[in-house]
């Protein structure tokens, strides 16, 4: 028996399994142990072909946008920047995406007036804000 792991995406870890009628009888326990155990995607295959025609795949499509998703809003900021925004105590991510959609950079929101701040996310929140920038 072959496996194979591999990050698949910053957030999936998939495992590869070569399945045959020689590991067979050995599939059911790594099924369980993969899946169950290790909380991640198993994906049976019946050789290096199968497996290398797949990783091929699940390379290209991580580089296609899937059409029939709706675009969050989220996927309109820059990662980073979210992570930044999010490191202020009290932002969490839905605070964090409203601000940045009001503020189209780090430097508008760091001149922003408490004000402002408090029109979007509230006075305590807008307080944090300020003091953290």
């Amino acid at each position: 028996t072959v496996f194979w792991c591999f990050k698949a995406s910053s957030l999936q870890d998939v495992v590869l399994v070569e399945r045959t009628r020689l590991s067979e009888q050995y599939f059911p326990a790594v099924q369980k142990f993969v899946v169950l155990d290790l909380g991640l995607a198993l994906v049976p295959v019946s050789g290096q072909t199968e497996a290398s025609q797949l990783i091929i795949q699940m390379v290209h499509g991580q580089t296609r946008e899937n059409p029939f998703r709706p675009r969050s809003s989220c996927r309109l900021f820059d990662p980073l920047v979210l992570a930044l925004v999010q490191q202020v105590p009290g932002v969490g991510r839905v605070k964090a995406v409203t601000l940045l959609q009001n503020f189209s950079s780090i430097k508008q929101l760091c001149s922003a007036a408490p004000a402002e701040l408090e029109r979007i996310v509230g006075r305590a929140s807008a307080l944090k804000i300020h003091s953290f920038f």
